[in-house]
């Protein structure tokens, strides 16, 4: 019985291994994994606390102009009673002369309770609003580093699939160059070639096999990469469905999308205007007064004894209540200045939003013409790769045929291997492009 139990578990073990595996592959178009992202990245993760510190910020900024209530106790023994000096001559003696008497209780016990509310506070109501856009401000700023999330992984996400497309390019050359080196060797056999055209054959079939592994170490090197932005582990592995033919043909672009309204940062801006100008406002209310209400109740008794559980024993009450009105008169011009460094901070503010609603217009027409230039080289480079595939075919043949050299043969790979990179490099600044031209409308 034993037996067969520990033939199943290393049977199972595979299994377990394979299924654990499997269970870790994650496939994701585009869009899924910049939400993957905006839910795990760090950065987002650390938005999202900050609104959830300002929520708290808020509540306490609240919680000052509800009723404040406090119980206090307090237990005094006196070791020695204190010392009195009353005049002598209240019981007889001599002017001039005190006598000295002591006062009160060794055993001293206190209970209070007292409750106060703030019935108006310039400041307070000031700040409640002030608390109320600073949330406003961290959604912002948290709107803010959820794009750039997107950003981030859409160029990631990019880069690999353009090594893929590079592989596939480069495994198409080197079927290509291996076909080529197998007829070159038939024919070197049978005297038609020389040995250095099939050695020259040789090597450039090494480089890029060569290039080939380098180019799967980088594809590892790129999915890492996607995978931090994403905010994934690095051992997970991951399979990305989108292509770049499905991806290219997700975007077009409008005209009348020129709208910097639709960008965070313009809100974030805004709302820091808006900020400063309620913090000019908490200022000049520090100058009107404020009006609260208190009262309290209390019992004190005095024992020679500790004795204070002994209901029967006497305790004295003390109950008041109270509004108390405070208006400030002069504070050495502190209120003054204050309100003076608010306004420029304000000020400030405002200038920073004429810079961010520039920059985004900027933006807007540098990244547009940049996607329209690169549109263009994209179509020429594919052009030109078509066209070096027919000059290379041409010089292949020709030189099968023994008419052509084997250093127009060489040209027509070079020209090939050129046209490829010009492709690769072009598409990337398409896709970059795009992604830039579409942060800046607002898009991501």
């Amino acid at each position: 019985m034993n037996y067969w139990k520990k033939w199943s578990a290393i049977i199972l073990i595979p299994v377990l291994i394979q299924v654990n595996a499997f269970a870790q592959t994650q496939s994701f178009t585009m869009a899924q994994a910049q939400e993957y992202g905006v839910q795990n990245n760090t950065d987002a993760k650390r938005a999202l606390l900050d609104i959830e510190a300002g929520e708290s910020t808020k509540k306490s900024t609240t919680s000052m102009g509800l009723p404040q209530v406090d119980f206090g106790l307090d237990y005094t023994h006196y070791l020695t009673l204190p010392t009195q000096l009353i005049p002598a001559e209240f019981f007889g003696g001599e002017p001039g002369q005190f006598e000295e008497l002591q006062f009160g209780t060794p055993e001293n016990m206190n209970m209070n309770f007292s409750a106060s509310q703030l019935l108006f506070s310039g400041p307070y109501i000031y700040g409640l609003q002030a608390a109320k856009v600073y949330i406003e401000l961290l959604q912002y700023q948290s709107k803010v580093t959820e794009t750039d999330i997107r950003k981030n992984v859409e160029l990631a996400y990019f880069n690999v699939l353009i090594l893929d497309e590079q592989a596939r390019l480069l495994e198409k050359d080197i079927a290509i160059i291996e076909k080529t080196l197998f007829e070159m060797g038939e024919m070197y056999k049978q005297g038609f070639v020389e040995e250095v055209d099939v050695d020259r054959l040789r090597i450039t079939n090494s480089n890029l096999q060569t290039m080939e592994k380098n180019l799967v170490r980088q594809k590892e090197v790129a999915k890492n990469l996607l995978k931090f932005q994403m905010g994934m582990d690095l051992s997970e592995d991951i399979i990305l469905t989108d292509s770049l033919t499905t991806i290219q043909d997700n975007f077009i672009l409008m005209e009348n999308d020129q709208n910097y309204l639709t960008r965070p940062e313009f809100n974030v801006a805004q709302t820091n205007v808006d900020l400063n100008a309620l913090n000019i406002k908490v200022n000049k209310a520090a100058y009107f007064p404020t009006l609260a209400l208190y009262g309290s109740y209390s019992q004190v008794a005095q024992r020679n004894q500790f004795n204070f559980l002994e209901w029967d024993n006497p305790w004295f009450e003390t109950s008041l209540v109270g509004v108390k009105l405070s208006l400030p008169i002069f504070d050495g011009l502190h209120r003054s200045a204050a309100v003076q460094e608010a306004t420029i901070g304000f000020n400030r503010a405002q200038l920073t939003q004429i810079d961010v609603t520039r920059g985004i217009q900027l933006e807007i027409s540098q990244y547009t013409s940049e996607y329209l230039n690169a549109q263009e080289e994209l179509e020429n480079q594919l052009s030109n790769m078509e066209l070096a595939n027919k000059i290379y075919s041409r010089a292949l043949t020709k030189y099968k045929e023994g008419v052509g050299s084997s250093l127009e043969l060489t040209d027509g790979e070079t020209t090939v291997f050129n046209a490829q990179r010009s492709y690769i490099n072009a598409l990337y600044n398409l896709l970059s492009s795009r992604t830039n031209l579409k942060k800046s409308l607002g898009y991501l």
